[in-house]
């Protein structure tokens, strides 16, 4: 059967790579499925429809790959040029929408020429939506291959393709309901929220579960990792590559028994997350090293504005303090003073130019779990850290952190030398 079907595609061009990615296709349904599976289905009127996005985004994405098969894809310097636009576009969009966003806090009538040309921008960028989408999602493929995440197939061999492909949708991600016990910090349950939620009805939420007497926080997601992943069509070109390698990375763990344990426990959430952090960073900056798109002139700052980069305090170094503090007093019992010093602390960056609209122990319960960040005191991140430094490269470093099933499989490979 094999040597027949290999005869009949040697006579039609493109027809092996057809196949292929007809399977490739299929599976990415599976996976797509799959992956959905692992989340909680929409029950409640603000809850985020995962069956929907599916539907919506699964058929769209891959018929556009089929368009660029049949049609092909644009050359190197038309790509650049449209990932620039895009870009431009989307930073010019942010700034229009703020503008109004302010007109409006101050009681003036929107501007009906503004609102007009907004539109038009935002139009010109859902025009270019799909084929930047394919441009990122190649880029980023090229690296991860280089890097030895690719596989081969079935009567394929000499073929090699990444698994699941990376695939995403520049789309607002959904919002997460995160809670947390009130007398420790502990990631108790999370539920996806719609993510065109207004304020008061995020307030509303978070007071309808604390009423339960538990600590509560809406978060606004940066990506998920459903497939395909939602990512926010953002201004920042290298931000953008770390979230579509983020959320892959995920995908790729799913099938792994790292990822398959995703929720098992927290510690083995918080070493998929940082695995996920560490590795979609680097993939980022390899791919923006090799497909460099220029940065927009910063403006020059008024004379008394403060240097770039200049902080007046150390942001890091007070939500770590601050974590550290909290822990002690919620050991002591001391469940209403930790939470003052919570709301001081907030109060306090947000004097300093760093706005938290909610710290509570459900913000530190959900940042926590990215051990690399300053919300979390968890040593996982200096481990995978260290990880990632004795590995030979970061397909090595990904390859083997993938079988980890517990932290002491991670302690075990570092004293084992990496």
């Amino acid at each position: 059967m094999p040597r027949t079907l290999a005869m009949l595609l040697r006579r039609f061009p493109g027809g092996p790579a057809l196949l292929v990615t007809l399977v490739i296709v299929a599976l990415a349904a599976v996976a797509s499925w799959r992956i959905t599976l692992a989340f909680d289905l929409p029950s409640g009127p603000n809850d985020y429809n995962l069956v929907g996005w599916e539907v919506r985004n699964v058929p769209n994405k891959w018929l556009y790959q089929f368009g660029r098969l049949l049609l092909g894809s644009p050359d190197d310097a038309e790509k650049n040029r449209k990932v620039e636009e895009f870009f431009a576009l989307t930073r010019e969009i942010s700034l229009r929408e703020l503008a109004l966003a302010q007109a409006d806090a101050e009681g003036r009538p929107p501007d009906e020429e503004a609102l007009t040309i907004l539109e038009e921008r935002r139009q010109s960028r859902r025009e270019l939506e799909n084929t930047v989408e394919a441009i990122l999602e190649e880029r980023v493929s090229v690296l991860a291959r280089e890097v030895g995440l690719a596989r081969s197939w079935p009567f394929f061999p000499s073929f090699r393709s990444l698994f699941p492909p990376i695939d995403f949708e520049f789309e607002g991600p959904p919002q997460v309901l995160v809670i947390s016990p009130r007398d420790r910090i502990f990631l108790e349950s999370r539920h996806l929220l719609r993510s065109d939620m207004t304020l008061e009805e995020i307030i509303a939420e978070e007071e309808e579960k604390e009423s339960e007497g538990v600590s509560a926080l809406v978060v606004p997601l940066g990506g998920i990792g459903t497939y395909p992943s939602a990512v926010p069509p953002g201004d920042d070109y290298v931000q953008t590559l770390e979230l579509v390698a983020h959320e892959w990375i995920h995908h790729y763990l799913f099938f792994q028994p790292l990822g398959r344990r995703y929720f098992q426990d927290p510690t083995l959430t918080t070493i998929n997350e940082t695995v996920a952090n560490i590795a979609g960073r680097e993939l980022a900056n390899r791919v923006a090293g090799r497909y460099h798109v220029p940065e927009p002139e910063e403006e020059q700052p008024a004379p008394d504005a403060a240097a770039p980069g200049e902080e007046s305090v150390d942001f890091a170094e007070v939500m770590r303090q601050l974590r550290l503090d909290v822990e002690q007093l919620l050991n002591e019992g001391k469940i209403d003073e930790a939470e003052a010093l919570m709301e001081e602390k907030r109060q306090f960056l947000a004097e300093n130019g760093h706005y938290i609209r909610k710290i509570n122990q459900a913000y530190f319960a959900f940042y926590g779990v990215y051990a690399d960040t300053p919300a979390s005191i968890s040593p996982i991140g200096p481990k995978l850290e260290e990880l990632r430094a004795r590995s030979v490269s970061l397909g090595d470093f990904i390859r083997t952190v993938a079988q980890v099933t517990s932290e002491e499989d991670l302690d075990r490979l570092l004293a084992a030398g990496g």
